[in-house]
């Protein structure tokens, strides 16, 4: 039988899942706490704690999390604590991060920009000083 024990080991271990299959299209934005890993197709912004866009994942839409890895399509805007592009990548956009990770291979046409601000005339004051653009085809 079902032991409500289990559901409370479940919740201290806080870390929680979802997967968004490659046969799957969302058109909407997406909230959602733990991890999100996207197979499929989404056309909407995501905010969540930890989004993974795997390489036959799709994102059209701006990205709001702690820690995003980006491995498929995507165009639009991060904003990102950590921010990880895997050489199968094709992004688009701009790029908010404090800690940037990237391998090599990776098809970008995108604006760096160094440091989440909070407001944004400082939003626009740092594009103009810490941002760098970037042409490159993998």
């Amino acid at each position: 039988m079902f032991s409500r024990d289990t559901e409370k080991k479940d919740r201290s271990t806080g870390v929680s899942s979802s997967v968004i299959g490659s046969e799957m299209q969302i058109n909407g934005n997406i909230k959602c706490q733990g991890h999100l890993i996207l197979k499929g197709r989404v056309k909407g912004n995501i905010e969540c704690e930890n989004l993974s866009i795997a390489s036959e994942g799709n994102l059209k839409g701006n990205i709001k999390s702690h820690q995003s890895v980006i491995g498929g399509r995507f165009e639009g805007e991060v904003f990102s604590e950590s921010l990880a592009i895997e050489s199968s990548a094709t992004i688009k956009g701009n790029l908010h991060y404090n800690n940037l990770q990237a391998e090599p291979g990776a098809s970008l046409d995108v604006q760096f920009i160094m440091g989440l601000e909070k407001d944004t005339k400082s939003k626009l004051s740092s594009k103009t000083s810490n941002s760098k653009g970037l042409k490159s085809k993998g």
